[in-house]
C-alpha cells in the first residue's frame, strides 16, 4: 500500500468514476485501475464494484474509506510540515541568553521575530559562560545571545548586535543619586554587592588593584535577581548592565572614569548551510533597530579595555 493507491481509491469513491478520478488524480485510467487491484489484492477483498456506468464501494470499501480519509489527511500534513520546515515557516529554535542579559534588552527583536515568523517557536534557554561553547557546539542550543569572549571556538561565528553600558544601580533613596554620574573610586565608601558572573568581574578586580581602591564587598551572587533584590532592600549597591535593570524598583546613575560597556552579539556554529529558521533568526537579529533600546554612548569599550 502506498499514499497513491490511498489516494486513487478517495477519488474514485467520490467521484464513482474511473476516467474522472484519473483526470483528477493526473494519471491514465489504466493507471488508476492498476492501483486499485494492488490496493485489492493486498487487503484481500474487493473495494468497489460496476453497477452500470458508475462504481459502487463495496462493504469493504465502505468500511475503510474513513481511515483512507484519515491517512490521506496525515499524508495531507506530512508534506505541509516538510515544505514549512525546509523553507523555515515552520519550526522550533533553541536560543540561549547569556544569564547576565537582561530581558529587556531582548525582548523587542524576539517579539518582532515572531509577529514576522508565526510558525517559528522559539525556547529561551538561561546560559551560563562556563556551559555556552558546550551547548552550542553540541547543537543543544541554536544560538547564543552572548559577548565576544564568551565562545572563541573557531566553529562558531559572532554577530554584533549592541553596545550596553554598564551603570550603578543604587535603592531609589541612595545618597549617590545625587551625583549625575558615578566613578569606580567613588564606590569605595559604599557597600558593594558584587554579580559573580559580570563579565568585567576579573578586569575590575586587577583594576581596583592599580588604583589601590578596594572595595567593601558584603554580597557574591550569580543571580542577577538576588542581586537587584538585596540592592533594592538597601544592602548596597553594584556595576550592572543597564538593560538588566528592574525598573522602578531600582535606579541608577552611569558610571565614570572610567566609563564602561559591554558588546553584546548572537553566536552560531558556521555553517555553511544552516537551519532556515536559524537562518531567518540571524537575519532579523542583524537587520532589528537595536538602537531603539536608547543605549548610552561611551567612550571606553570594557572588552577593549580588558
Amino acid at each position: 500500500m502506498d499514499f497513491k493507491q490511498v489516494r486513487y481509491f478517495l477519488e474514485l469513491a467520490n467521484t464513482r468514476s474511473f476516467t474522472r478520478a484519473a483526470e483528477k488524480c493526473h494519471v491514465s485510467q489504466p493507471a488508476l485501475t492498476q492501483g486499485i487491484k494492488k490496493l485489492e489484492t493486498e487487503l484481500g477483498g474487493s473495494l468497489v464494484y460496476r453497477e452500470g456506468r458508475l462504481v459502487e464501494m463495496t462493504e469493504l470499501g465502505r468500511s475503510l474509506r474513513s481511515s483512507f480519509e484519515q491517512i490521506d489527511r496525515t499524508r495531507q500534513l506530512v508534506n505541509m510540515t516538510a515544505r514549512a520546515i525546509t523553507s523555515g515557516e515552520a519550526s522550533e529554535l533553541n536560543i540561549g541568553a547569556m544569564c547576565t542579559i537582561g530581558p529587556k534588552a531582548l525582548s523587542g527583536m524576539l517579539n518582532q521575530f515572531h509577529r514576522n515568523n508565526p510558525g517559528i517557536s522559539i525556547v529561551i534557554h538561561d546560559v551560563t559562560p562556563p556551559a555556552a561553547e558546550e551547548l552550542l557546539l553540541t547543537g543543544n542550543l541554536d544560538a547564543i545571545f552572548c559577548f565576544p569572549q564568551t565562545v572563541v571556538h573557531p566553529r562558531v561565528q559572532y554577530l554584533q548586535l549592541f553596545e550596553e553600558p554598564m551603570v550603578v544601580a543604587c535603592p531609589s533613596d541612595h545618597e549617590l543619586l545625587k551625583n549625575d554620574s558615578i566613578s569606580i573610586s567613588d564606590l569605595t565608601n559604599q557597600k558593594y554587592i558584587e554579580r559573580l558572573h559580570c563579565e568585567l568581574r576579573q578586569r575590575g578586580q586587577i583594576f581596583n588593584k592599580e588604583q589601590e581602591l578596594a572595595l567593601d564587598i558584603i554580597f557574591r551572587s550569580e543571580r542577577e535577581d538576588w542581586i537587584q533584590c538585596l540592592i533594592r532592600e538597601g544592602a548596597g549597591v553594584s556595576v550592572i548592565p543597564l538593560h538588566s535593570l528592574i525598573k522602578p524598583d531600582l535606579d541608577y546613575r552611569p558610571l565614570a572614569d572610567p566609563p564602561l560597556s559591554r558588546r553584546v552579539g548572537l553566536v552560531t556554529i558556521n555553517n555553511v548551510i544552516g537551519p532556515p529558521a536559524l537562518n531567518k533568526f540571524v537575519d532579523a537579529a542583524d537587520s532589528f533597530d537595536w538602537n531603539s533600546l536608547e543605549q548610552t554612548k561611551t567612550s571606553i569599550i570594557a572588552d577593549e579595555i580588558f
